[in-house]
């Protein structure tokens, strides 16, 4: 696919464009118009699909990584797949920090408390909705955006996405929705995001995932189980990448 053809050039190119919303400034006599990019936060992992999801919706806003940082539940390497497509986008968006959000106890709370384990996906990414909706906040962004493409696993059936979107107040985001995984792994390629080995292997997939819910069974065992404090109480312990010198070895230490 030629980037120019497919209007995918990076950032640092010429022709890439920026559509953006009027911000207007009033002087004595005079308004002037500048034009900035809103701004959204973007589930991000060391996979395939989420840094190719970065990079598409950083053509239009300006996009705040976001990962859920789930080991034990993935091993100390599948982090550092993450971290090398931190840089490998930060490249081409050049964004000014990435947050860590500290995951296992959540995690960890929907495996212990939750009795049917079919659901472990759709409770963990609806949480993750949550706690995007927090980062939001905090950052003055106005979206989530997601590398989520329809079918290509059971969490990402059309009434899945329905059932996990449900109530979240920001509008959800997701550029490769109709891409199979052929369409966005040659785009990954193109932009040199590729990782011939990238992170995956949740150890909490279950066997037989849910492929059909609804949003009022999603939505009762989230208050079941009692995720909303959880969600807040690691919002509180947020990371931050800004020079990729940080120390985040405590990100490592065992969880009580």
């Amino acid at each position: 696919m030629n980037r120019q053809k497919a209007g995918l050039q990076p950032a640092a190119f010429p022709g890439w464009a920026t559509p953006a919303h009027p911000s207007f400034n009033k002087n004595i006599d005079k308004t002037s118009v500048v034009w900035v990019k809103e701004r959204v936060v973007c589930l991000t992992s060391g996979g395939i699909d989420s840094p190719v999801a970065y990079i598409l919706a950083s053509k239009s806003f300006e996009v705040i990584p976001l990962h859920f940082h789930i080991y034990p539940y993935a091993n100390k390497e599948m982090f550092e797949f993450t971290i090398n497509a931190l840089k490998s986008v930060r490249k081409i968006s050049k964004f000014e920090k990435a947050i860590i959000y500290p995951w296992a106890e959540v995690l960890g709370a929907i495996i212990e408390k939750l009795g049917r384990r079919e659901y472990t996906c759709l409770l963990c990414k609806k949480s993750m909705f949550k706690a995007a909706e927090l980062v939001c906040e905090r950052e003055g962004a106005g979206g989530i955006v997601t590398g989520e493409s329809l079918g290509q696993k059971a969490s990402q059936t059309l009434s899945n996405l329905v059932a996990i979107s449900s109530g979240i107040k920001f509008p959800i985001l997701r550029p490769l929705l109709g891409l199979d995984k052929l369409e966005i792994e040659k785009i990954s390629k193109e932009f040199g995001l590729w990782q011939a080995r990238h992170a995956g292997g949740c150890r909490a997939l279950p066997r037989h995932p849910r492929t059909k819910a609804t949003a009022i069974e999603i939505d009762e065992i989230f208050d079941q189980i009692k995720l909303t404090e959880l969600i807040q109480k690691n919002f509180r312990k947020i990371r931050e990448i800004r020079t990729f010198r940080e120390d985040l070895s405590t990100l490592f230490a065992k969880r009580s």
